[in-house]
């Protein structure tokens, strides 16, 4: 089965400070460093380390080839990118503080010029039964998505960052969504954040009702990750506390492990337990892809 992420490439600008910039306020970094980003190759990375057939399609500039060199390095077909000498590759500048938070500053690049004709030549590599997993940090989702069914792919979809104009996607094509505690609550129209175990159960039926045909991964922070189906119920896995390093990219990491456990036949249970841990191996390292674990890390063989 083969893994296509049709998602977004950045060139990440990180510096390490004492604490977030305030607004007004000049601060000292502490170190600053470039690294290859953007969420749709993060989460294209955890796929190629965690052993899947990994593929990544994406728009970039010529200064981003160096990011696909990266990915080709951790198991990752990169042929089906498109580099084009009329964009520049997507940019973020990232702040992290002492306690290993972020923020972030984003912008897009070539991440919001896929035309339809890119995605067509894309999709065109794959087949009925293979997963294209998806993130809002490209432009045409819809299309994608709708050209991605009418192929009979399995979609993934991690509504990051959330905006209100996702609800009017084609979500009930979605197969499986990935979301955090704010996208999922956003999604299911709650003004109240969850803090309870009870209230994240409650939180993830919700999510359930409104798309009852798909499988939603619901990951709490420090709460630990949910995952519920029509089919299989609700099934929960803490969190696997690690010292926390850096927290770039650990929901992308997340992300890539569960599917690379449910290929391997796991349960949803034994998955999110399985991404709790490459996760938490993930936020002990610095950096985005390079702090990702292999899957022997993980899976042991």
């Amino acid at each position: 089965m083969k893994y296509l992420v049709l998602g977004s490439v950045n060139i990440d600008l990180t510096f390490r400070v004492d604490h977030i910039v305030n607004a007004g306020e000049t601060l000292a970094s502490e170190s600053v460093s470039r690294n290859a980003g953007g969420k749709g190759a993060n989460q294209a990375a955890a796929l190629g380390k965690a052993g899947l057939e990994a593929y990544y399609g994406g728009k970039l500039g010529e200064d981003g080839e160096w990011i696909l060199s990266k990915l080709r390095s951790f198991g990752v077909d990169t042929s089906l990118s498109v580099i084009s000498s009329d964009c520049h590759t997507g940019q973020a500048i990232i702040q992290i503080d002492k306690s290993g938070q972020n923020c972030i500053v984003l912008d897009a690049g070539g991440n919001k010029m896929i035309d339809d004709d890119e995605i067509d030549s894309i999709l065109s590599h794959f087949s009925a039964g293979d997963v294209i997993i998806m993130q809002n940090e490209v432009n045409s989702i819809a299309t994608m998505m709708e050209k991605a069914h009418e192929k009979g792919m399995r979609i993934c979809f991690n509504p990051s960052p959330f905006e209100d104009y996702l609800m009017t996607l084609p979500l009930s094509y979605v197969d499986t969504f990935f979301v955090n505690e704010i996208e999922g609550r956003t999604m299911a129209g709650w003004d109240k954040v969850p803090s309870s175990d009870e209230e994240f159960r409650e939180l993830a039926s919700d999510l359930l009702s409104i798309f009852p045909s798909a499988k939603f991964v619901l990951t709490a922070g420090k709460k630990g990750a949910y995952c519920v189906s029509a089919k299989d119920g609700i099934a929960y896995a803490p969190i696997v506390d690690y010292p926390v390093v850096d927290t770039t990219g650990a929901g992308d990491t997340f992300c890539g492990f569960f599917l690379a456990a449910t290929e391997r036949g796991m349960s949803n249970q034994e998955a999110l337990e399985k991404a709790s841990i490459a996760s938490g191996i993930a936020v002990s390292r610095l950096g985005a892809m390079e702090s990702m674990p292999f899957g022997k890390e993980v899976f042991g063989v």
